[in-house]
């Protein structure tokens, strides 16, 4: 396989995620943060497609949590969950 680094053209890299996670408390590395990153997208795919009723095996999830074109889209679209209502858009429960 062919893996492919994920390029952050916007936003932050996982270098100053970590920096700031240390600040706050939370001592990491760009690896941790990285890592709990990569987590926490397969947990929230395997939600999304469960909630759509076509669940992704962990090989499909795994493959799409590591494109580049889910990390911007994602990037595009959470923000906008943060800004709206709770009722809008329930990412947390």
């Amino acid at each position: 396989m062919n893996q492919k680094y994920i390029t952050i053209e916007e936003g932050e890299d996982y270098r100053t995620i970590a920096a700031k996670m240390t600040t706050l408390g939370y001592k990491m590395n760009h690896a941790t943060a990285r890592n709990i990153l990569l987590s926490g997208m397969y947990k929230f795919m395997q939600h999304m497609s469960e909630s759509l009723g076509k669940p992704l095996s962990e090989e499909e999830c795994t493959t799409l949590v590591m494109r580049q074109d889910i990390h911007e889209v994602l990037g595009d679209i959470l923000p906008l969950c943060a800004t709206e209502e709770t009722t809008l858009c329930p990412v947390e429960k």
